[in-house]
């Protein structure tokens, strides 16, 4: 019962510890309000939606409150949650909704009109507003609001650890987007996986200002410290300068983010004159970090750990000791506690020391499998192993280390090359803040490498030293033979480098 339902243990042990502050207005809400909140839209949902165990709840909407009392909502109903991108078009919003089949649509007032177009396609039957003036009906924050109002009782489903708690859609960087179903089991045992592996207590605080439709939204930290009796500092969207501001005032003490927001931290105005002295340590994944901004960090006292993960088998399934961080620069670390894992080459032996070989996991944090596509569920799960599609080497020390994904590893003249090996040389030089490599066609060698490049500001260099450059660090055929300045990357929902976006940018030219 209590694997979908940790508030109501929480409001037992820790009742008047705040769990969540909302940057927005400041309010800090403690474990029994959430409770209080959570249990009364439970029984809106159920009385005036019909929601049942099993049924679909999606959300359109930034990080706010409401969204954190619908997920334990639908944990005491045994409902779904769905977490909508919310950069999607309202066509993209349709074809998810048409997906998962959603009862309900939870929404925020500036998303009212790609709502609005999935109730008229009819995708979905009920929508449920969550804000906004002016409203025919009450709206989910009057309605949770009204704290003196008598909460109903409510018997909590009785939830089994591998029934559906959410659907995360991934990308869908092959086609249409794939809805991995993330069971009560993976939540629980990434939050165990994440609390051994980070050393993390009830004392501890970090930001929550990752998207709600993304797994590290809520997986990396949130509710790993929602079981522990924690707090986070709830943001609706990401603000370098404003997250620089509160490290002292709120005494976070797990930094957590991507390359990309790290840097912009960094970058920020605010940062030498912000109080780092409650940071233990920084987490990030999704992408290595450049030595430059592991050492920016730890001038100021903070050791960066760089982790691994991935929507089917939680976000923490790696990580990187912090005595690590500049020793073991680009290392993943090592699986946490209670994750196996194995490299398989591409003839199904197990990889050797620095060879590479595909990353398979295995253990109780994968998900179930993708909603309605059982074609995709049987490429991912082979015998009861996750193969993630990540390729990876081992050193002889035990540390792992991502060279690239499977499906952006390119041929060039016969020998496989791995993006992620030649964007990390490329980053180490001084002029150059951000790489991407790509694999384009070569009439000689099959192909070759385009490498899109941002400077530092002020700082530029040319095509041909990059060149050599890369010659004096990598073998010929890793060195890319065009090289392409870009201003900014284009950075996708999940905080990497766009990729795809990069790739329709040379086929254009």
């Amino acid at each position: 019962m209590f694997l979908n339902d940790w508030l109501t243990r929480r409001n037992l042990y820790t009742p008047e510890r705040v769990a969540v502050v909302d940057d927005a207005d400041g309010c800090r809400y403690r474990y029994c309000d959430l409770q209080r909140r959570a249990i009364r839209l439970a029984h809106l949902l159920c009385t005036t939606c019909e929601i049942r165990p099993g049924d679909r709840v999606a959300c359109l909407s930034t990080n706010r409150i409401e969204y954190i009392d619908l997920y334990f909502a639908c944990g005491k109903l045994g409902a779904v949650l769905v977490p909508l991108n919310v950069r999607l078009p309202a066509a993209g919003i349709i074809e998810l909704l048409e997906d998962c089949q959603a009862k309900v649509l939870v929404y925020e007032a500036e998303f009212a009109e790609a709502a609005d177009a999935a109730q008229r396609a009819s995708v979905v039957s009920q929508g449920l507003r969550i804000d906004g003036q002016g409203s025919s009906t009450e709206t989910l924050t009057e309605w949770l609001a009204e704290a003196d109002a008598t909460v109903p009782p409510f018997d909590v489903f009785p939830a089994q650890e591998s029934d559906i708690a959410m659907i995360l859609y991934t990308s869908g960087t092959t086609g249409r987007a794939k809805g991995a179903m993330i069971p009560f089991r993976q939540i629980h045992w990434n939050a165990l996986n994440t609390i051994i592996g980070l050393q993390l207590s009830e004392k501890d605080t970090a930001f929550l200002n990752m998207p709600l439709y993304h797994t590290g939204g809520w997986h990396v930290l949130f509710t790993p410290l929602m079981l522990l009796g924690g707090r986070v500092v709830l943001q609706k969207r990401f603000d370098p300068q404003r997250c620089n501001s509160l490290l002292g005032p709120e005494a976070i003490t797990i930094l957590f983010g991507v390359p990309t927001t790290m840097r912009m931290m960094w970058e920020a105005d605010n940062f030498s004159a912000a109080d780092f002295s409650s940071v233990r340590f920084a987490i990030f994944g999704g992408e290595s970090c450049p030595l430059e901004l592991i050492e920016a960090y730890d001038n100021r006292g903070v050791a960066m750990r760089q982790g691994y993960g991935l929507t089917e088998a939680g976000p923490n399934c790696f990580s990187l000791p912090a005595g690590d961080a500049i020793r073991k620069q680009g290392s993943i670390g090592f699986p946490n506690f209670h994750v196996g894992v194995r490299l398989v080459t591409a003839d199904g032996r197990q990889a050797e020391v620095g060879e590479v070989g595909e990353l398979w996991m295995k253990g109780p944090h994968l998900f179930a499998g993708y909603w309605n596509n059982h074609a995709e569920t049987d490429k991912a799960l082979k015998q009861g192993w996750l193969a993630t599609g990540d390729l990876m080497t081992r050193d002889a020390e035990g540390y792992y280390r991502v060279v690239g994904r499977k499906k952006d590893m390119y041929v060039s003249g016969g020998e496989n090359v791995y993006p992620a090996q030649v964007e990390r040389i490329l980053q180490m030089h001084p002029a150059v803040a951000l790489a991407a490599v790509i694999g384009v066609p070569d009439e000689r060698w099959g192909e070759t490498g385009c490498a899109f490049i941002s400077f530092h500001q002020d700082q530029t260099t040319s095509a041909s030293e990059l060149d050599t450059w890369c010659k004096e660090h990598l073998a010929t055929f890793q060195c890319p033979t065009q090289f392409v300045v870009i201003r900014e990357m284009p950075i996708g929902a999940s905080g990497k480098i766009d990729k795809r976006m990069l790739a329709r940018q040379i086929q254009k030219h």
